[in-house]
């Protein structure tokens, strides 16, 4: 009775796996079934800035390197509280440089913050981001 359950398991192990790997792959930004879609490089050399000290309007100026024209449209600027914390998207752009705290709708206060970049492609089906970079820790001045 034991070795006729082991086999039954064993059968249905088998055919869950044989199964899985029929499933198709409908993805329209899927670099694997779609050799024309370019994923963005990770960017790199992100250098950061905070206002100085006593500044009345506080801000933090990035500029990293910029990725090739033909896998980047534009970048994604995250901010998060720490290393491993969760990471909002603050800006948008399309340059290889922002200022968080240039805008009204930005608000930078005294702190310490990390940020961290990503880029993405634009195309017919939407967008598609890269990786972001490790991120980078920064100390806004009261």
């Amino acid at each position: 009775m034991k070795k006729r359950w082991t086999i039954y398991l064993i059968l249905l192990v088998l055919a869950g796996l044989l199964s899985s790997c029929g499933l198709k792959r409908n993805n329209p930004l899927d670099p694997s079934s779609d050799p024309t879609i370019i994923v963005p490089e990770i960017i790199s050399n992100l250098e950061i800035y905070p206002s100085p000290p006593g500044a009345a309007n506080k801000f933090v100026e990035m500029r990293w390197r910029a990725n090739p024209s033909y896998s980047t449209d534009g970048y994604y600027v995250y901010r998060g509280l720490g290393y491993f914390s969760t990471f909002t998207i603050v800006d948008t752009v399309y340059t290889n440089n922002a200022s968080h705290g240039s805008k009204p709708w930005h608000r930078v206060v005294p702190g310490e913050y990390y940020y961290k970049i990503s880029a993405f492609k634009q195309y017919p089906d939407g967008r598609l981001e890269g990786r972001a970079c490790q991120p980078v820790w920064v100390k806004v001045p009261i």
